[in-house]
């Protein structure tokens, strides 16, 4: 007498192949993030000793829908400032400002309002209440166009200053951290995706062969 064989495992299959369907997606977008990552180091890099450009052209590619993340640029803000305010923010482990100050261009897009990241203001260094220190509207500025962590509806850009002409007494420049350190693990999990696509593929196999070789 023959035992009757055991039927298809559609339930089983249908899961396996989700599972493993997912996982080699997310691996290959993993493998496709590195591409893109490789591609903005590099680009990233190159910006860190390119000249400073005027911000003119650089507004105008930014309203086309350029990506200027990163460029170095020089703006003239003669054109006009806002009142100065300050950011509450942390340096070695102590409370300071950084100065934040918004000015119009003299010349490009009027509505591109600029803001611009003067750097800390020396003598906020360990108090914890918003500074009333009032300082000098810009001129020229250098500095990196760095982008929003939140898009507010306005300029997705901030203008971190390098070095001010003139100079704003009492203003430390500070650069943001390294955009590149934020970039390390993009795409290092590839590995991991296709080795759990792996298993899950090895443990349906693995139920298959029990199923249909069982002990006797």
């Amino acid at each position: 007498m023959t035992s009757e064989r055991p039927r298809f495992p559609f339930g089983l299959t249908l899961a396996a192949v989700i599972v493993i369907a997912t996982c080699c997606g997310l691996g290959v977008w993993q493998v496709q993030r590195a591409a893109w990552k490789a591609g903005e180091l590099k680009r990233i890099e190159a910006l860190k000793t390119s000249p400073a450009q005027p911000i003119e052209p650089v507004l105008a590619r930014s309203a086309a829908g350029a990506d200027v993340s990163f460029t170095r640029v020089i703006a003239d803000c003669t054109g006009g400032s806002l009142p100065e305010a300050y950011r509450m923010t942390t340096d070695n482990g102590e409370w300071i400002a950084r100065a934040m100050v918004a000015c119009l261009p003299t010349t490009g897009p009027k509505r591109q309002i600029l803001e611009i990241d003067r750097g800390f203001l020396t003598a906020s260094s360990g108090a914890t209440s918003q500074p009333s220190t009032l300082l000098p509207p810009p001129g020229r500025v250098t500095g990196v166009l760095i982008p929003r962590p939140v898009d507010h509806g306005v300029w997705p850009y901030v203008l971190v200053a390098e070095r001010e002409d003139p100079a704003p007494p009492g203003v430390t420049p500070a650069p943001y951290p390294d955009p590149a350190g934020n970039l390390e693990y993009v795409g290092s999990y590839a590995p991991t995706w296709f080795g759990l696509a792996g298993v899950a593929l090895s443990f349906y196999a693995a139920m298959l062969w029990r199923r249909y070789h069982p002990k006797r």
